[in-house]
């Protein structure tokens, strides 16, 4: 299909929370059992060989021994069986009491492993970590280790989840290990952090000196310096060579206030790895909570880059759990790109598919980009346990262009998993804080030591491997599954399902497989069973215009999708519907104030008529100083009420003449428009009965008074401003008496009622 064109529909595309598609149907692939072994096991990575795809290492953190290792597990057949073991004690940095922690990995282009985990003794020194590194060059057979990435170690700072990738792409660095990670003081064991970096420029064998690509932060009105930089830093280099390093942090502001928001930051290096720019932000993000299972969750980027050559090259992705303000205080799994080396970033759209995303939770998102720069991500979702949303599983989404779209959700889990279930780790690791055990979600409960904050996917080319934290076994065990990936039902992304239209509208979903290799078939119906088909439209693209003339009336629509170079097929998407609509309600009669309204109330009840229609009529009332109803300054519009009286919240300007009408429109864009009316809304003066302005009243004003009562002369302008004893009614001759006696015997201030 090439590289997609956009287009501007009538309904806006991918807006959070107006979707409404199922997850695929598809069912899951066969899941496996990595661990077998009653401690707790968790935050899990894996790595295909590029030079021989039957070989995946994985690793994860493992409590087999009563404290804090890292498991290693090592497929020869395509992730069918596994073999799983740990780093031997001769390989760690010290002996006796010591901890690993943190497991991450990485795979050059040659195929040589390389995995990095947190090294250190709680109860020997002062509290400090240490990234320690390991490599294969035997694709998983056998390790060598462990090098420590500081000269000298320092038990000053305490080291905390170092993220590590190597250039894959064949330039100048091409083989450069790269890391970053947080770093902490190690004597408080908090902030403030900083986002640290190294190099290896020899394949692992020794490091270049650190740098801190981002440093505490500065903020006056936040106490000055000694604010953290963040944390989950990761690194990524894309098809030119350059290094990103991408952490979740805050953007604060450096004035005398101490305000600021949450947001996924982002550096580069043009030098591999030696310096790096000032940091900008790449979106937005809230998504440190802990979740309706008792789940701790994070806003950490999942990120990589497409260095395949192909439409999307150059391209850098990310993925992160988010609570969105369209979110309910649910987290989605959000995602941004850039096709400019970082300098500026799409707007997010979301991954999670499922329909109720206000309720239930979608978190700890894995990214990955396969030789055809086809995006996997794998990410947790509690979509399946309705109506408690407990219960956790895993789920895939794959996008096959660039990141513009991405397919219906795929579940790969075949069990769902408890966090009830999840193993504690505190009769085995004393710096982990125990947690109750319990059948119901404990919000005060985190439960990050127990699901771990990170799990992975990979993949080469068509083939997929993913492995994460399952509890469907009663404990927290390493899970994995491999699968080819699949053409999955079309993911409907616009019309909204249940939409109105006056004209035809374009239709479009998600690319359901690769391009220049799908095809899609659209239909439209006028019966849910599509047994009376008006159209069927076959289509290399995901967005189409019908090819014949909606007329008035309901119809159905779904599509299948097709690979062009062999014959599968997707099932149906879900079923959406639409209205064709051309027909304009009536106008409304405007009722209140009357046309030519004198009011004395700058906050007026407006009121008309109601329209009566089988479809939902909305009304947008406009007030406008200038009869034509110009937009900008003297203009407001309150849009879509639906009902026929309303008070503006905004009072009326004042001594000026407004002019108001309604217009009256149905869901598919058809209006009419109602007369216009005019009122003037009148500030006044009491006792002011010739109006013309006086704060107080005077000899003129008893004069008009007295030719309106006793000559037959003109009715005060503003009677309000007349009825000095504050009676109602047209003024008499006690408003006489009360002006005579407050003007010449010093009587008492008069007083007037609106």
């Amino acid at each position: 299909m090439g590289i997609r064109y956009y287009m501007i529909v009538f309904v806006l595309v991918l807006i959070f929370g107006a979707q409404t598609s199922a997850t695929s149907s598809l069912a899951p692939p066969p899941n496996i059992r990595i661990t077998n072994i009653p401690q707790l096991n968790n935050e899990e990575q894996v790595f295909i060989c590029p030079t021989d795809s039957n070989i995946i290492i994985a690793n994860w953190r493992d409590f087999r021994l009563g404290k804090r290792q890292v498991g290693i597990g090592r497929s020869t057949d395509g992730g069918l069986t596994w073999t799983d073991s740990l780093i031997s004690v001769v390989n760690q940095v010290f002996f006796g009491d010591s901890k690993q922690s943190d497991p991450t990995m990485t795979v050059d282009r040659l195929g040589n492993f390389y995995m990095s985990v947190l090294d250190w003794d709680a109860f020997g020194m002062s509290g400090g970590s240490y990234i320690a590194f390991y490599k294969s060059t035997d694709k998983g057979v056998s390790w060598t280790g462990p090098v420590v990435h500081l000269s000298v170690i320092n038990t000053d700072v305490f080291e905390d989840k170092q993220f590590i990738t190597t250039d894959r792409t064949a330039g100048a660095y091409d083989g450069n290990l790269y890391c970053a990670w947080a770093r902490f003081n190690a004597a408080t064991g908090s902030g403030p952090n900083r986002m640290a970096f190294v190099r290896s420029i020899d394949g692992g064998a020794s490091f270049e000196d650190t740098i801190i690509v981002a440093p505490p932060q500065t903020s006056t009105g936040c106490g000055g310096n000694g604010i953290s930089a963040g944390q989950f830093p990761i690194p990524v280099v894309t098809s030119n060579g350059d290094v990103h390093v991408l952490w979740a942090g805050w953007s604060l502001d450096s004035g005398i206030t101490c305000t600021g928001f949450q947001a996924i930051k982002h550096v580069i290096s043009t030098d591999g790895g030696q310096t790096f720019s000032a940091e900008n932000i790449v979106s937005p993000v809230f998504g440190w909570m802990i979740a309706s299972n008792g789940t701790n969750t994070y806003p950490q980027p999942a990120t990589d880059a497409d260095i395949t050559g192909g439409p999307f090259d150059g391209s850098m992705y990310t993925a992160f759990t988010n609570i969105g303000a369209e979110d309910n205080a649910r987290s989605d799994v959000d995602f941004v790109v850039t096709t400019d080396n970082g300098a500026s970033w799409s707007e997010r759209i979301k991954i999670n598919d499922d329909a109720n995303s206000n309720l239930n939770e979608s978190y700890h998102p894995w990214l990955i980009v396969n030789e055809e720069g086809v995006i996997i991500v794998i990410f947790y979702d509690t979509r399946f346990d309705a109506p408690n949303y407990f219960l956790f599983d895993l789920v895939a989404a794959y996008s096959f262009d660039g990141g513009e779209t991405f397919t219906t959700n795929h579940r790969i889990s075949s069990v769902s998993s408890s966090t009830s279930n999840l193993k504690t780790s505190a009769a085995y690791d004393p710096i982990e804080i125990n947690k109750p055990e319990s059948s119901t979600p404990v919000l005060s409960s985190s439960r990050a030591g127990l699901i771990g904050e990170y799990i992975g996917v990979t993949a080469f080319h068509d083939k997929i491997n993913a492995v994460w934290t399952d509890s469907r076994d009663g404990n927290s065990e390493v899970y994995t599954a491999n699968w080819y990936l699949p053409i999955l039902e079309p993911r409907l992304i616009s019309p909204d399902d249940g939409a109105y239209f006056i004209t035809n509208p374009t239709f479009k979903w998600a690319t359901a497989w690769k391009s220049d290799q799908d095809r899609y078939r659209l239909e439209i119906a006028d019966d849910s069973n599509f047994t009376s088909m008006l159209s069927t439209f076959i289509s290399d693209t995901n967005f189409v215009l019908p090819v014949i003339d909606l007329l008035e009336g309901d119809y159905f629509w779904r599509v299948k999708s097709f690979t062009s170079s062999s014959s599968d097929s997707s099932e149906y998407s879900e079923t959406r519907t639409l209205t064709i609509d051309r027909t304009a309600p009536d106008a409304v009669t405007l009722l209140a104030p009357a046309d030519s309204s004198i009011i004395l109330d700058s906050f007026p009840e407006f009121d008309w008529s109601d329209v009566t229609r089988e479809t939902t009529v909305l009304y947008d009332l406009y007030l406008s100083t200038d009869s034509n109803f110009p937009g900008g300054a003297g203009s407001t519009l309150y849009s879509g009420l639906t009902e026929s009286r309303f008070v503006p919240p905004d009072p009326i300007q004042a001594d000026t003449t407004t002019y108001w009408r309604v217009v009256s429109r149905d869901l598919a864009g058809n209006y009419s428009t109602s007369e216009t009316f005019s009122l003037r809304y009148i500030t006044f003066f009491c006792g002011d009965a010739n109006n013309d302005g006086s704060e107080s009243p005077n000899i003129l004003d008893l004069t008009f008074l007295v030719d309106y009562i006793f000559r037959g002369g003109p009715l005060p302008e503003i009677l309000a401003a007349a009825d000095l004893d504050g009676s109602g009614g047209n003024p008499n001759i006690i408003d006489l008496t009360t002006l005579v006696d407050f003007i010449f015997r010093g009587g008492a201030q008069p007083t007037c009622s609106p």
